[in-house]
């Protein structure tokens, strides 16, 4: 258990050595106008494309107000809506196509000290264009290291603002994989009642689809050692491949996005 906590602590200082953003060349989102929603669970309507699936679960999550888990934020959360895809085309990853829309002023007042200040932060974000070298904000709370972030860029919807990214999330060194990067939105409604968080996953032909695959010369051992390189040498990969490279297509993804609604 201690070396395991050992290792988690040197994985968070070299993703904070290596950095959050290592390139400025972020691939936007086109301006193809998006088709009327089709799917419609509590609050929330939006399109969804039928490459990206078809079976979708609506779910209406009660209140968690308490926690006998020492690291309590990822289980206290109010009553909030969440809309999961099933049959989303990428299979077996560490998060699903996952809509989440979170009431604000009862998130607040269950967690004082960590929602207000996201919501600060998300909201600077959003209104003046600077993300370079910060932990991007992301909902649901998930106490593992945000690895890095890529392809950012602004993505408004019917009822308010947000950001787009890539990112991963992990506990320790493994290599960058097809099961954990995902494609994920952090928005605000204008009226300031509702976060919106989704999470997608994305895949890259250049990344392996598991996180035991080892790139040529490395060791659990030796990643941790150069783990800062190594991330800063995947991620200037992915910043050069071709948009049309990832799977499923961005434009799918950001074309849900732009097609939420948001009805108090």
């Amino acid at each position: 258990m201690r070396k395991f906590l050992f290792i988690s602590v040197l994985f968070a200082v070299a993703v904070m050595m290596a950095g959050c953003k290592l390139s400025p060349t972020p691939i936007q989102p086109t301006t193809v106008p998006t088709p009327p929603a089709n799917v419609t669970c509590n609050e929330l309507s939006f399109y969804l494309d039928p490459a990206l699936g078809s079976k979708v679960m609506c779910e209406s999550v009660p209140e968690n107000s308490s926690s006998d888990i020492p690291v309590n934020y990822p289980f206290i959360y109010p009553a909030h809506t969440v809309v999961t895809i099933q049959d989303y085309p990428l299979s077996k990853t560490q998060f699903p196509l996952s809509i989440y829309i979170y009431p604000l002023n009862r998130y607040s007042e269950l967690l004082p000290d960590y929602i207000p200040p996201r919501i600060l932060e998300l909201k600077s974000i959003i209104s003046n264009t600077a993300w370079d070298g910060k932990v991007m904000p992301f909902l649901p709370p998930n106490p593992q290291v945000q690895t890095f972030h890529i392809h950012e860029s602004l993505l408004s919807f019917n009822d308010g603002n947000g950001i787009r990214f890539f990112t991963e999330y992990s506990d320790a060194p493994f290599p960058i994989n097809n099961k954990s990067l995902i494609y994920t939105y952090q928005g605000l409604t204008d009226d300031g009642k509702f976060w919106l968080a989704i999470t997608m996953p994305i895949g890259n032909p250049i990344l392996p689809d598991e996180r035991d695959t080892y790139p040529e010369g490395y060791t659990f051992e030796s990643l941790l050692q150069d783990y800062d390189a190594y991330v800063a040498d995947v991620v200037n990969a992915l910043e050069l491949q071709a948009p049309d490279s990832f799977f499923p297509p961005i434009d799918s993804l950001d074309n849900l996005v732009k097609s939420i609604i948001i009805q108090d």
